[in-house]
């Protein structure tokens, strides 16, 4: 027989284990509050207004109290659901799995599935309700495409910010699909959404949330997995439990809801029953729209007052769940779909000969389709499998084609691979000056919008000796968040076990609080992966160090306006004796002000440091005349010693034109001459000094007609 000292005992156990479990979860804040207050600040015509349907929404309900107690919500209501997934390759693009998995735990809340309802108090155990909501992905898109409710997006728009309501781009109708936004990260909170009725634009009417918090499986935990349970609640009506302008703990506040009753609202855990605002009443801290980790129910009147948002169409949350919206957005019945072709890319970038993968993600109205992709120079060049596996053995850019021929139309979609050859690259050291007023030739730049704002070549300045730089010009306009970028070709440092960059800056603010960013990343693997070196000043500090704040657009105008960045032991540690590397140099202007200034750049140099510079020894007297030339030109160089040296000249792009041997040696002084008519034609080269053991020393000469 066992007694009834075990029985209790192992009740006991299990309580506190479920217990722990509880309190083992996570507090996660919700942004509603902080978006409504900056919304209404704004647009104070609309609190009125909000207050006003708020009320009508809890009136409402009290005419129908009655006949909701002898007949309760019961049927089911269905909600077309899209994901919009932004993303930059990272983590945050999550799974269809993780994507899936939410919409399980959503349905399982506001049907009372969940299992959990046993450690609910006892004061609100009789109280727990089946709000009736299932949400299902849209298999419709607004133009009439089969989707899987699941839209990946390739943004920088995941850094979210929450201020900018025009960054909702990617809005589907919202009478007719509930929009989830999944990013990366938010400026003011893991999540949020507006209540319907504030008078925000139809765009913004949707529910934003860091991808982490997305389901239980993936990158998300189960600790954190009602995160989107409270903002779907805030989305269909209902405040915070403690009301609308309140925070948690702050003071007791109501949220038009008869059955919930007044409260501070909580961010832990009890066990017991809690009663601070009252003390004749109990307070719900386990309700989902409370900020406790043990979020485990909503009440009825809370259900109550969700299907009321609905009925009187708030928002157009009526059309939302109409049959003839579900119809349309394929989530009931059989309405047909057009073939929307779509591919996943493994890399976007690849080293040639590398294996790179092309799956098939288009959405069909059935399995029966014809699938056929044609690869510009690869191998395979074509194929009918879902998914392949391509090699390309020569270096460009390549289309990359899919056409799908469903029993509902064709559709067919190119993407483009770039394919590059990260061996035999320059050799340190090697230096960019600029000075003879050209954009490298072996240099990219890259601009992601379309404003005419790019890296270029400024001819009206320069760092140290130079009289030209790279410039990006944002002075000319104002384009907040705007990226711009160039790169350098590879570089193999394989042969340098002490490498080091440098170059200079001069870069200036336009307000004490602008918050443009700069940055070098780099590439080991033919761009496939790329990451930001870590030794960069931040433009707090090269504003500080160059051009300060000006109003005006800025333009260095003396040396103590630049400073050379010198990159040794970090740049060292990452890149020394590395075959293939490849920098970026980016510019990203703020995504709140109202324009940016210029930004600089000159001189960029890739050294090692296991040479002593020429510039840094005796020989420091060189001579270099005419120059510009018409005829010959003579080099000249103070030094003792003679047979270690060697002239090399390039053209602009870097490409060995002659060596040259001295001519002359005498009275302390080695003379090489550059002869017009047998060695070079007219125009522009670097004279490079070369001297076993040290840095080669770079002089630019002009030869004229």
């Amino acid at each position: 027989m066992v007694s009834a000292f075990k029985i209790t005992t192992t009740i006991s156990i299990i309580l506190l284990i479920s217990l722990i479990g509880l309190n083992a979860q996570s507090s996660i804040s919700c942004g509603q509050q902080e978006v409504m207050t900056k919304w209404f600040e704004n647009h104070p015509e609309h609190k009125q207004n909000y207050e006003l349907s708020a009320h009508k929404v809890k009136e409402s309900i009290k005419l129908k109290n009655n006949q909701l107690k002898e007949n309760p919500n019961t049927s089911i209501i269905t909600i077309p659901v899209v994901f919009h997934i932004l993303h930059l390759g990272g983590s945050e693009n999550i799974s269809d799995a993780q994507v899936h998995d939410q919409i399980r735990i959503l349905n399982r809340d506001y049907q009372k599935q969940n299992a959990d309802t046993f450690n609910i108090v006892t004061e609100f155990k009789n109280n727990i309700a089946n709000v009736g909501f299932e949400f299902v992905l849209a298999k419709i898109d607004p133009e009439g495409n089969c989707t899987n409710g699941i839209i990946r997006h390739f943004t920088s728009k995941t850094i979210w910010n929450a201020d900018r309501l025009e960054d909702f781009d990617f809005t589907w109708p919202a009478d007719r699909y509930l929009n989830f936004y999944i990013v990366k990260s938010i400026n003011i909170a893991p999540a949020y959404t507006f209540l319907p009725g504030i008078g925000i634009p139809d765009s913004a009417d949707a529910i934003v949330c860091e991808s982490r918090l997305v389901g239980s499986i993936g990158t998300a935990t189960v600790a954190n997995s009602r995160v989107l349970t409270h903002e779907v609640g805030h989305w269909f009506g209902l405040p915070h439990i403690w009301g609308v302008s309140n925070a948690p703990g702050v003071a007791c506040g109501d949220d038009f809801v008869d059955d919930t009753p007044i409260t501070k609202g909580f961010v832990s855990c009890t066990n017991q029953t809690t009663k601070i605002c009252d003390p004749n009443i109990s307070e719900n801290f386990q309700n989902y729209m409370d900020y406790t980790p043990c979020k485990l129910m909503f009440t009825t009147g809370q259900s109550n007052y969700m299907h009321e948002t609905i009925e009187m169409g708030i928002n157009h949350r009526d059309y939302l769940v109409s049959e003839i919206n579900l119809i349309s957005t394929g989530v009931h019945g059989n309405e047909s779909c057009k073939t929307k072709v779509d591919f996943l890319a493994s890399h976007t970038s690849i080293c040639k000969n590398e294996p790179i993968r092309f799956v098939n993600q288009s959405q069909t109205e059935s399995d029966n389709v014809a699938l056929s992709w044609y690869i510009e120079g690869g191998i395979p060049a074509e194929s009918n499998d879902p998914e392949i596996e391509v090699r390309f053995p020569d270096t460009g850019i390549y289309e990359v084609k899919l056409k799908i021929i469903g029993s509902n139309g064709a559709d067919s979609l190119s993407k483009f691979v770039k394919v590059l050859d990260g061996n035999h690259g320059k050799v340190a050291p090697h230096k960019y000056s600029f000075d003879d007023g050209l954009m490298p030739t072996d240099f990219e730049v890259y601009n992601h919008f379309e404003t005419g704002i790019q890296w270029e070549i400024f001819n009206q300045a320069g760092a140290e000796n130079t009289k030209a730089c790279m410039l990006i010009p944002h002075a000319n306009g104002s384009y907040p968040d705007h990226r711009s970028y160039f790169e350098t070709p590879f570089f193999d440092l394989s042969q340098n076990s002490k490498p080091s960059m440098s170059f200079y800056y001069a870069y200036a603010k336009k307000t004490a609080t602008q918050a443009d960013s700069f940055r070098l990343d780099y590439t080991l693997d033919c761009g496939k992966s790329w990451k930001t070196f870590q030794g960069i000043h931040n433009t707090h500090i090269m504003a500080n160090n160059t051009g300060g704040i000006s109003t005006s657009a800025f333009f260095p105008q003396s040396a103590q306006q630049w400073r050379k960045l010198n990159l040794t032991s970090s740049f060292q540690a990452i890149f020394k004796n590395q075959p293939s590397v490849k920098f970026r140099f980016l510019f990203k202007s703020d995504p709140n002000a109202n324009g940016s200034n210029n930004l600089f750049i000159d001189e960029i140099n890739i050294n090692d440091d296991n040479f002593t510079s020429v510039e840094n020894q005796e020989e420091k007297n060189i001579l270099i005349y005419p120059n510009p030339s018409s005829s010959d030109v003579f080099i000249e160089i103070d030094t003792d010693e003679s047979k270690s040296y060697e002239l090399e000249i390039s053209n602009l792009t870097n490409q060995h034109i002659e060596k040259i041997k001295p001519e002359l040696y005498a009275n302390g002084k080695l003379k090489f001459i550059i002869r017009q008519n047998d060695q070079i034609s007219s125009g522009i080269y670097f004279a490079k000094i070369k001297k076993l053991g040290y840095n080669d020393l770079v002089r630019k000469i002009v030869i004229l007609n």
